[in-house]
């Protein structure tokens, strides 16, 4: 294991790291202003806990105009003094055709998006496939490790990856010793991850989790109420977890966590769902949940980084709660 792979993997393991997606100021009809977004960022940068370790930007290539996300990080970060540079550190998500969104994981589609992304942050410290090319994934690894040994990548992050996949990375070569994480979607509405077992195979290698779409997709922000409340246009709105129906279900959960976890206590819903995410930490003690929410102004950075704790006696009558409910409409089902 090299260096840089070592100290980014010790990284995501400390509890004191922090995640922030930066997918929102960008893939959407009319970006967020970058005068907004530095703002934001800004506004991160001064409500952090003091003793926070590091802060991981996880960018896409191709969120919105291709490498826009990563333009918006570069110039913000460029704007930085010393001590805050050194708090920052990026995972990018690449390796697909920009139109389609299908993987493109051949050695010169991995070389076009890697050069891509370098053309504009100079080094990358994380990147990651957004989904695994299985006609090339061989390939894809092979391409990626040299950029590692070369300098230019500091370590490989897996990204919407099965149990099975994993499995097939991890016992192939030696490409387990170049992953530092594993992005994921987790949150009280969608913790396949941990039903299914690849939490169980995640910490037997002592791999971090990166947490994507922590507050269910909006459903527990308290911002949206019914598939009115979803923008026009937001692929959410065919999403069969959206429509009135499942709605009525779906907001038991919410309700369930307003009367017990929020209602009178110093906590709004979006951070006790996000202190749930990062306490699976104390049930799978090889493994860092590090949630990345979002947030596009100052306010919600606000609110998503005055971090909160459960204790264990909440996050388990969390988990009793949601061992007899099932949410309606699996992530990516149409209604």
């Amino acid at each position: 294991m090299s260096a840089s792979v070592f100290k980014l993997r010790e990284t995501l393991l400390d509890e004191k790291t922090l995640g922030y997606g930066l997918m929102s100021f960008t893939w959407r009809d009319s970006p967020i202003p970058k005068e907004q977004a530095f703002a934001t960022m800004n506004e991160l940068l001064k409500v952090i806990p003091g003793d926070t370790q590091k802060i991981l930007f996880n960018l896409g290539e191709f969120y919105g105009k291709p490498l826009l996300n990563l333009e918006y990080a570069k110039e913000f970060v460029d704007t930085l003094s010393a001590a805050n540079k050194e708090k920052i550190f990026v995972s990018v998500k690449g390796g697909v055709d920009y139109a389609t969104l299908q993987p493109r994981g051949s050695r010169k589609d991995i070389i076009k998006s890697v050069e891509a992304c370098l053309s504009v942050l100079g080094y990358i410290d994380i990147f990651e496939c957004a989904r695994i090319d299985l006609e090339h994934w061989e390939e894809s690894f092979d391409t990626l490790i040299e950029y590692v040994e070369a300098g230019k990548i500091g370590g490989l992050s897996l990204s919407e990856v099965t149990k099975e996949q994993i499995e097939m990375i991890f016992n192939k070569k030696n490409y387990k010793n170049y992953i530092v994480c594993c992005e994921l979607e987790l949150s009280l509405f969608s913790k396949e991850i941990i039903d299914n077992g690849i939490c169980d195979l995640l910490n037997t290698s002592g791999i971090p989790v990166i947490c994507y779409s922590p507050l269910g997709r909006g459903l527990l922000t308290n911002q949206i109420k019914s598939v009115k409340d979803v923008p026009k246009g937001d692929f959410r709105s065919m999403l069969k977890r959206f429509q009135d129906e499942a709605m009525v279900h779906n907001m038991k959960l919410v309700n369930f966590l307003e009367q017990n976890f929020v209602e009178g206590k110093d906590r709004t819903l979006p951070q006790v769902a996000l202190a749930w995410v990062r306490k699976n930490s104390s049930l799978y003690k090889n493994i860092n949940f590090i949630p990345i929410p979002s947030g596009t102004t100052p306010a919600r950075v606000q609110e998503n980084f005055d971090i909160k704790q459960l204790s264990d006696e909440e996050y388990a009558k969390i988990n009793q709660f949601l061992s007899t409910f099932t949410t309606a409409g699996d992530r990516y089902e149409m209604a």
